[in-house]
């Protein structure tokens, strides 16, 4: 039976059958591909980097930046950019490392100090923190990601955008073909 999916479709299927199986780490680092494939559809002419962070932050941060409005210190609480995500991207698919390095991240707000996954069927939301000593002055940046919703977050934008985009997707010049070898005892 031939398998009518895009190659971008069978992917967010895959990250579904992870999520729905617990392989919470399988599911993380194909969802981080994500913006390679849609940023590389949106911008072609740009580079990964640039590419991976400007459709992220388009396209998924828009949704779900927190908008600084909640509290007075809202605005100093980091959030998941598009930064954050292309460096967790490159530590975890290159290096197996499941954090970010803060140096590289230009947002002061988004230099996170102490970056944690949570692996659960939860969907409860992230969680932000910020400690402050003398003055006022911010001594620690925290994040928790919730690894389910991120994914989940990642797929439904992507799938959102291949739904009205899929003519730009034209660079996958390839067919991925599954064959079902069933034994007979």
């Amino acid at each position: 039976m031939p398998n009518n999916k895009s190659t971008l479709e069978q992917i967010l299927c895959e990250i579904q059958r992870c999520l729905d199986n617990e392989l919470y780490l399988a599911a993380l680092g194909l969802s981080l591909t994500i913006p390679d494939i849609c940023g590389k559809a949106e911008y072609p002419r740009a580079g990964n980097t640039t590419r991976y962070i400007n459709w992220y932050n388009q396209f998924v941060l828009i949704k779900y930046k927190p908008n600084g409005a909640e509290s007075p210190y809202s605005a100093d609480m980091p959030y998941l950019s598009g930064e954050v995500i292309y460096n967790l991207r490159n530590a975890f698919l290159h290096s197996g490392n499941p954090n970010i390095t803060k140096d590289k991240i230009k947002n002061e707000r988004c230099k996170i100090d102490k970056f944690q996954l949570k692996l659960g069927q939860e969907l409860l939301g992230d969680t932000s923190c910020v400690c402050y000593g003398a003055n006022w002055i911010i001594c620690e940046r925290e994040y928790e990601v919730n690894v389910r919703l991120l994914c989940m977050r990642l797929c439904e934008a992507a799938q959102e955008y291949y739904l009205a985009n899929k003519e730009k997707f034209d660079f996958f010049d390839y067919s991925i073909v599954y064959e079902d070898k069933k034994k007979e005892v």
